[in-house]
């Protein structure tokens, strides 16, 4: 109960130093908006950046005293922290997670590996180039599209090229 009639003092003086001053209440407002959004719509942090800038500065603005600017910042920081607890709680499991920009499928691995022995039976076979080569592009190769790179020249389209060799990935081609 103490704490309670300590905060509740605080907030009375708190908020007669800051009823003369509008403009640090302003800046703190839209600092919280702008940091609520960065949480919500992603992106490179220029909202949130500019939302923390805005409520440092409300704060300076606003506070009569370093103590009160502090324990302002207290305040902001707990209620920030609540409204991130709840995006983030809705990301997983509410409205945010049924969101059309939130990827709910899993892909398995071994759907989308390659390995370097889907082609070493390629190896010293030929085929020819779907695409021109510069130097890398594709071949129809034993009834099978590849994507292949010449070893150092450029190949144009509807050539005949021959397997050097596999590297991982990689397949090596010249022209037959």
């Amino acid at each position: 109960m103490l704490p309670l009639l300590l905060a509740a003092g605080f907030f009375s003086e708190w908020a007669s130093a800051w009823a003369a001053n509008i403009g640090g209440i302003v800046l703190v407002v839209i600092g919280m908006i702008l940091i609520v959004i960065e949480m919500l719509i992603p992106g490179f942090g220029a909202a949130g950046i500019s939302g923390g800038i805005a409520l440092v500065a409300g704060l300076i603005i606003g506070s009569s005293s370093l103590t009160g600017a502090m324990f302002s910042l207290l305040i902001i920081v707990v209620l920030l922290a609540i409204m991130a607890g709840l995006v983030f709680k809705s990301a997983l499991k509410g409205k945010l997670s049924r969101s059309p920009i939130v990827l709910n499928t899993a892909i398995e691995s071994g759907s989308t590996e390659r390995s370097e022995e889907q082609f070493t039976h390629l190896v010293g076979k030929t085929g020819r180039t779907i695409t021109t080569l510069r130097p890398s592009g594709t071949a129809m190769i034993d009834g099978q599209r590849v994507d292949v790179a010449s070893e150092a020249e450029f190949i144009d389209k509807d050539v005949e090229v021959e397997v050097v060799s596999v590297d991982g990935m990689k397949v090596l081609v010249k022209r037959a």
